[in-house]
């Protein structure tokens, strides 16, 4: 019986990780941070997404981290060498899409960092929207979306999105919505 390979990788530059492709793995339950910091230790690149939630214990409320994709992280490596992180506890498997390994652009890693790091709650500011007002999305999942406010309750607007024909509802300290004119 031979050894398991070990998940060192070879040492890799900066322009070589920029060509890479990120590839998504499938974890075990609630080991996404913990499988990030191992092959983060082995010398990966690795995203972890995270957001910030006020959680219900016995006795007080609580703000905790949790991962935005559940068993999911991105790694930046060369999918002929996958192989390499089989072993590191925590993973279970790659994503595949189509018999290969699921890619994502790196564009659409940014994309997702810049939602959960630049827009801080502090920052946006609060105005009123009148029912069947056009209005244009600054931020957020459906940044750059034109949409009509179907009702404004609070911190939250509920807006039709024409183009994915998609009527979602959003808070206004987590999403930027400007008034078209």
């Amino acid at each position: 019986m031979e050894p398991a390979p070990s998940p060192t990788p070879e040492p890799q530059t900066t322009s070589q990780e920029a060509q890479l492709p990120w590839l998504v793995v499938y974890t075990k339950p609630r080991q996404e941070k913990k499988l990030a910091e191992r092959l983060q230790q082995a010398g990966y690149t690795v995203y972890y997404p995270t957001h910030r939630m006020k959680k219900r214990w016995s006795d007080r409320w609580k703000w905790i981290e949790q991962p935005l994709f559940t068993s999911h992280i991105f790694i930046q490596i060369d999918p002929e060498r996958r192989d390499a992180v089989y072993f590191v506890p925590g993973f279970v498997r790659f994503l595949f899409w189509l018999k290969r390994p699921a890619q994502v652009r790196p564009k659409e890693i940014e994309t997702l960092k810049r939602w959960l790091n630049d827009y801080a709650p502090e920052a946006i500011e609060l105005s009123r929207y009148a029912p069947q007002q056009q209005v244009r999305i600054a931020s957020g999942p459906f940044l750059d979306q034109e949409a009509t406010v179907l009702e404004h309750r609070g911190e939250t607007l509920a807006l039709h999105i024409e183009a994915l024909q998609l009527t979602v509802k959003v808070n206004l300290t987590r999403t930027q919505v400007h008034a078209e004119h």
